[in-house]
Parts: C-alpha cells; structure tokens; sequence
C-alpha cells in the first residue's frame, strides 16, 4: 500500500511539474534573410551577399495586430551607400500578400542615436547602436494578416521544421551599395488592456548583411568600433546580458 501511494505521489509530482514548465513562445517579431546562414555566436541571420530577401515576420495570432511597424538598418556613419528594399513575397513559405512599401522615415537615424519605439522607450543598443553608427529607419505599416504559417526563426535547427501559428510576413529585396555592414532590427508595438506594449525583434532573431568585406577592411572595421560579425556578437553578448539582468 506504502509502495502504490509512493508511485502516485511520484506520478503527481511528474504531472505537476511538467504542468509548471511554461511553453515556449514564438517572438511576436522576427526577422529572417532567405538562403542566409545563422551565426550561432552573433545570434543573426548573416548573408555576404548585396542583394538578398529579407523577411519581417509578425505573429499575429498570438496577441492581435501590430502597430506601426519599422525597420532600422544600421551602418558605420562613415560609409557612403544605398539601401534599397522593394516588396516582394517569401518564396519558401506561403506568404499570398504583397508586402507594404518601406518609406524612409527623414527624421531619425543621426550617428550615435537609437530608434525609438512607440511607446517612448529606446531600442537596446545591444552591441549595434552607438557612437560611429547611423541608422535609416524604414516604416512599413501595421500587420493584421494570419495568411502565413509562422515558427519560431532562431536559427537552432536553421529553417524552422515546424509553423504552430499564423500571421504575417512582410518580404522585401534588399539591394545595399557602398556599405561593408548592415545590421536589421524590426520594431514598434501592440496595444493590449488599453495599454502600449512596446514590441521588438529578439536579438537572437535579427538579421545583417555584410557583402564583400575584404580582410583589411574588416580589419579596420574592428578598429572603428563596430567590427565584423565576431565583434559585434561581443558586444551583442555583452548587452543583452546587462539588459537581462
């Protein structure tokens, strides 16, 4: 009898445990660069390429629309180029709507400076913001759509092998010119009980371009404080630590 009651008790601590375990939530926003490779140490979707895909993904299912969505691209003030990003449809994925133009917002982007968010609160620099960096910052309308099957991009196991939920993605053609390092954040809000909640990519879902950077130059770029992709996953690292803490 001691025995049968000892094995339900274990049985109900099992159940109760794994009832505690929370499940794990796909980002709200995410960002994912077609036929990129994810830089585990840097937590990015990293392309070497000029022109590539770049997907701004929003979960809608799961908390309602999103307001007023933005893309920043970062790069070194010092550097004189073209960003260019045209709408398009993600072609690994069902994606049946048309992205929203992308309209450069004139106002914001000055060197040293971070995209602000709509609820008043800066985006963390996390190793990508700062002193030597500019931003354009791109605004591409609300996400309302669940047409498109939505998993979770983190890069752990590359191309997600499965899509629990439904929202959507907005793709665009990125064409860069003139900069060695593009570093993509998505951003803004929902609003939920009346209130603002402040949205953002996680820094482990975002996305960079850095086409045909040869050694020298990468070289310098780590002197100017930005660096190449290991430089900026130190200092990534070393933000979303402090911002976690």
């Amino acid at each position: 009898m001691k025995l049968h009651m000892g094995r339900k008790a274990i049985l109900a601590l099992i159940g109760l445990m794994i009832w505690a375990v929370p499940a794990l939530a796909i980002p709200e926003i995410q960002l994912y660069v077609e036929g990129a490779t994810y830089d585990a140490s840097t937590e990015t979707w990293v392309t070497n390429s000029n022109n590539f895909r770049l997907w701004v993904m929003g979960d809608v299912s799961a908390k309602g629309t999103i307001l007023d969505l933005h893309i920043a691209a970062a790069y070194l003030t010092g550097e004189v180029g073209t960003i260019s990003l045209t709408p398009t449809t993600a072609s690994l994925l069902t994606d049946p709507s048309i992205s929203q133009a992308a309209v450069l917002n004139p106002l914001v982007g000055a060197d040293g400076t971070q995209p602000i968010m709509d609820d008043g609160s800066a985006l963390p620099s996390h190793g990508i913001y700062g002193a030597g960096v500019s931003f354009k910052q791109y605004d591409i309308g609300d996400f309302t759509l669940t047409d498109s099957p939505i998993g979770d991009f983190s890069g752990a196991t590359a191309f997600p092998s499965s899509f629990p939920d439904q929202g959507q993605i907005n793709a665009y053609d990125v064409s860069i010119t003139g900069y060695s390092l593009v570093h993509f954040d998505a951003f803004n809000h929902l609003a939920a009980k009346n209130k603002v909640m402040s949205l953002k990519a996680p820094f482990s879902h975002d996305a960079e371009g850095t086409p045909n950077v040869p050694e020298p130059a990468s070289l310098l770029l780590l002197g100017l404080g930005m660096g190449g992709s290991a430089l900026v996953g130190l200092r990534r690292k070393s933000a979303k630590n402090a911002v976690r803490s």
